[in-house]
């Protein structure tokens, strides 16, 4: 039989298999990466703690001190030449007494005969000016100058393309089951020479060709990422002294600008297992309050687990088990650290050993673009964005799509380009990606995997998808760039806002969206049920949309599929707008937010578990059915009372799919009641209070939730756990005003609300600024969005024509009993005589009395039925009531029984 015949095959795309593949290219050799996943870097080298070490904790002598400082002192050439993110921050290993100091000393000691350069012993003072926020218990830290952090999959990603550039092959999807003698690999590869670099499997590879047994253990750890805002608190990787656990729990930036807390060190049984525990997330959070009190787990975007490949002996094993069969096995930390020096070193002695001659045609650089959002405004050329979160355009999607590596999954989309990698971890964006995924490589979203063999996206979905994929008219290209008044999302209270503003005597309004077509989420909301209010009539979705649509008027420009990246003001206004017609920027007198909200993804609930495909906002599962024709499942848990999730909970009903139960860990609804009625109840799908799913299982698709009760202080009641069989799990845990572009332009923020400050005229701190709708606060009816809406419009004329800067705030709008948040926050000295003041419950309330008081004075009262914090309450007050007050306060009482 004949073989396909390579010179080396290396198994196992790892930063280790990648990094020699790079290196090897440099020789005139034919060789293949063998990879059983669908990408790089698909298991251990994808989630670590992404540390560039310096050095200063192996054993002189080890190879792991030799190739550890080497590698490190590589990884700024090696950055320059590939393309992938590099810092070099420092690192400061902390102590809190007199037996950490010993320890501090010994690794400084240890550092020295391991050459390590720039290491710095401080005291305690000198730790807390590099690092304000650390714990005051700090006694003193080494500072480890040549310590740096990376992106580990961009760090095997790239060298990877570099090889394959340079002529090395790659096959994914190719798991190493046989090689028989001569070295022939599943009856189809011959290779004259094998480098096992297969990490976690790299002792069954062995074992199939070495008299020498060897073993991996699996060590587990786990990690909890937090969002952006967190990123400046710490620049150095802040470590605690080492244990013969591992280098102890850390705190650190990462070169995306988040921060990440961990690693736990368990040892763990199953290689196919990335799950987290919540032993593992409860030890390393308490550990992280050790060197970081004031750390807040409400910013935590997601947790993730890694396991790493440890062998007896606690070295790296590299070396020719075999004649011309060679391990890089053992690879744990400081392996990523490691991994250019190793590949460096091996590849030039398999070269000499076969005689291998250079290839003069390679090339040791890569030509990567600089990402969008890296880029300064005078770089950028514009382009649709279709990742919000993380400013990843359109034009970078298909580079990647094209790229000299093939994208099997969604998560190598995803790792490649950062799309859903951002706060909504995917929630607008996935479908998108979908839809590119599916048209650029001509499949079916039913053959789209998440990230391994068998993680499909969806069960079914309709034949013509990509008779469905235009994304529509583009609006407004070439607009005008100078306007009266700016108008950023078009839904809603977007589409009110300008009707309104034009009413009230505006001339030129734009409106900028980002959808291809108006209507914000109206446009996957097929449901009935809006516009009583505003238009006495209810009506679906799609309908409210049209009939705001249809009466905009005709001095409103509209710019669709354009994103506004930034928002700036001096003596106007200065909106830097994407689209694909290029970069530009826009200037108004006055501008209005209406840009809706995201939803909570999966990532922010900390839940335990492995990450399967098959867990969906509800949003986004709405817009697959609705607007896609997609089936996201067969058997589906939804986690979350909100309204979007009751309503998909009929919507997949009717669609054929088995919704086994709706749990939401309030004591109360967080959807309307009407919903809990007509989505619920009328089929027969049943509502679990006070519930919460506490773990997934699955590794490809989700296969079980966990389900368990909680008590009044939303904690677990041990012993209440109850497994159940899903394939599908849907979240309704609630929506986060879009508020961002106003927070970066220097707008006061609420901590409550989550999104800005405003008066009684929906003005920000800054003048000129407003915001209404969901991008303010969240609203159980699109009709009080629009009315929001309405109101922007007609302060932002009163603005633009009285030509008023000033912000006169002549009371503060507080919280009283019961009640959780107030908007407006405060109130004019002057405006229109009756003001609307929206406010949620802090808990469910009967017969309750709603009272505003003005000092010592109730001047509004108010009665109910019922209250809940999931409904918004509103009451009216005068503004003559609240002349000379200083402060206003809103408050609930329950009534009479």
């Amino acid at each position: 039989m004949k073989f396909k015949h390579y010179d080396i095959a290396i198994i196992g795309a790892g930063v280790a298999g990648c990094c020699l593949a790079r290196e090897l290219s440099r020789y005139d050799v034919k060789t293949i990466v063998l990879e059983a996943g669908l990408d790089v870097a698909d298991v251990t080298s994808r989630a670590n703690s992404a540390i560039v070490h310096a050095g200063y904790d192996p054993i002189p002598g080890t190879d792991k001190a030799k190739y550890n400082v080497w590698g490190c002192n590589l990884y700024p050439k090696w950055s320059e030449e590939l393309g992938f993110q590099y810092e070099n921050n420092g690192a400061l290993i902390v102590a809190f007494d007199d037996e950490d100091m010993k320890t501090v000393n010994a690794l400084y000691e240890r550092g020295f005969k391991n050459g390590v350069e720039g290491l710095k012993v401080l005291d305690s003072r000198e730790v807390h000016l590099l690092e304000p926020n650390l714990s005051k218990d700090v006694r003193g830290a080494l500072h480890a100058t040549t310590s740096g952090i990376c992106d580990p999959y961009q760090v095997a990603y790239r060298a990877a393309e570099n090889a394959a550039n340079n002529g090395v092959e790659f096959a994914f999807d190719f798991k190493v089951e046989d090689i028989k003698p001569g070295y022939v690999i599943n009856g189809e590869i011959e290779a004259d020479c094998i480098i096992n670099c297969a990490g976690l499997y790299s002792d069954e590879i062995n074992n199939m060709i070495s008299d020498k047994k060897i073993k991996i253990v699996p060590k587990r750890g786990d990690y909890c990422l937090f969002d952006v805002d967190y990123g400046n608190k710490f620049k150095n990787t802040i470590f605690q002294c080492p244990s013969a656990a591992g280098k102890g729990v850390l705190v650190s930036p990462t070169v995306h600008g988040n921060l990440f807390i961990g690693p736990s060190a368990d040892a763990w049984d199953d290689k196919e297992d990335f799950s987290t525990t919540k032993e593992s997330l409860d030890f390393i959070k308490s550990q992280a309050t050790k060197s970081w009190p004031n750390f807040n787990m409400k910013f935590m975007i997601t947790n993730f687990t890694g396991l790493r490949s440890t062998i007896e002996g606690g070295d790296f094993l590299i070396e020719e088990a075999e004649p011309g069969f060679y391990n890089v096995t053992g690879f744990d930390s400081p392996g990523l650290s490691s991994a250019p020096a190793v590949a460096v070193d091996l590849s030039r002695k398999i070269a000499d050993k076969y005689n291998f001659k250079e290839d003069k045609n390679f090339n040791p650089c890569n030509n990567v673009k600089k990402r969008f959002y890296e880029m300064s405004d005078e770089e950028r050329e514009g382009g649709k964005i279709v990742c919000r979160c993380r400013s990843v355009t359109e034009s970078e999607i298909l580079d990647a799509l094209h790229g000299p590596l093939p994208v099997l999954c969604l998560d190598a989309l995803k790792w490649r380009t950062g799309a859903t990698m951002g706060r909504c971890h995917g929630g607008f964006c996935t479908p998108e990606l979908i839809k590119y995924i599916a048209r650029e490589n001509n499949i079916e979203p039913k053959d789209i995997k998440k990230r391994y063999k068998n993680s499909w996206m969806f069960s079914k979905n309709r034949k013509d998808f990509l008779d469905l994929l235009s994304d529509g008219e583009n609006l407004g290209y070439n607009t005008p760039t100078e306007y009266d008044l700016i108008i950023v999302g078009g839904g809603a209270a977007g589409l009110a806002a300008a009707k309104e503003a034009s009413n009230e005597g505006v001339k030129k309004i734009l409106l900028v969206d980002r959808e291809n077509a108006l209507g914000g989420i109206l446009k996957q909301c097929i449901h009935c049920g809006f516009g009583l209010h505003h238009f006495g009539e209810e009506l679906a979705g799609p309908e409210y949309a049209d009939r705001e649509i249809q009466t905009l008027p005709d001095n409103v420009d509209v710019i669709s599929n354009s994103m506004v990246v930034s928002i700036s003001k001096e003596d106007k206004f200065k909106l830097f707008v994407s689209n694909e017609s290029g970069y530009k920027a826009y200037y108004s007198n006055a501008v209005i937010m209406s840009s809706g909200s995201r939803e909570r993804g999966f990532g922010a609930l900390n839940i335990a578990g492995s990450r399967p495909s098959g867990i969906y906002t509800a949003g986004s599962a709405q817009n697959m059915i609705n607007l896609k024709g997609c089936i996201p499942g067969k058997k589906v848990v939804i986690l979350g009372s909100g309204d979007i999730g009751l309503i998909m909970a009929r919507r997949m009903t009717m669609s054929g799919m088995d919704v086994k139960a709706v749990y939401e860990i309030m004591p109360n609804p967080a959807g309307l009641r009407r919903n809990i009625v007509q989505c619920l109840d009328d089929f027969g799908i049943p509502l679990y209070l006070s519930h919460t799913v506490t773990s997934v299982e699955g590794k490809d698709r989700l296969e079980a939730v966990v389900v368990s009760e909680v008590d009044e202080n939303l904690k677990v009641i041990p012993g209440s756990d109850t497994r159940i069989e899903c394939d599908t799990l849907v979240l309704s845990v609630g929506l986060i005003p879009e508020c961002d572009l106003s927070r970066e332009a220097g707008a006061k923020m609420s901590p409550i609300t989550g999104s800005v400050e405003v008066d009684d005229s929906l003005q920000t701190s800054i003048a000129g600024l407003f915001e209404c709708g969901n991008a303010l606060h969240i609203h159980d009816l699109v009709d009080f969005a629009s009315a929001e809406g309405e109101l922007a419009g007609a302060s932002a004329a009163k603005y633009i024509i009285n030509g008023t800067e000033s912000v006169n705030r002549a009371a503060s709008v507080d919280c009283g009993n019961n009640v959780r948040y107030v908007v407006p926050q405060y109130i004019n000295d002057e405006g229109q005589d009756t003001i609307t003041l929206s406010f949620r419950v802090a808990r469910s309330m009967k017969k309750p009395q709603f009272s505003v008081i003005a000092g010592d004075e109730v001047i509004a009262k108010k009665k109910a039925i019922i209250a809940v914090p999931s409904e918004m309450v509103q009451i009216k007050i005068n503004r003559s009531d609240v002349v000379n007050c200083h402060s206003i306060k809103v408050e609930a009482e329950d009534g009479e029984l």
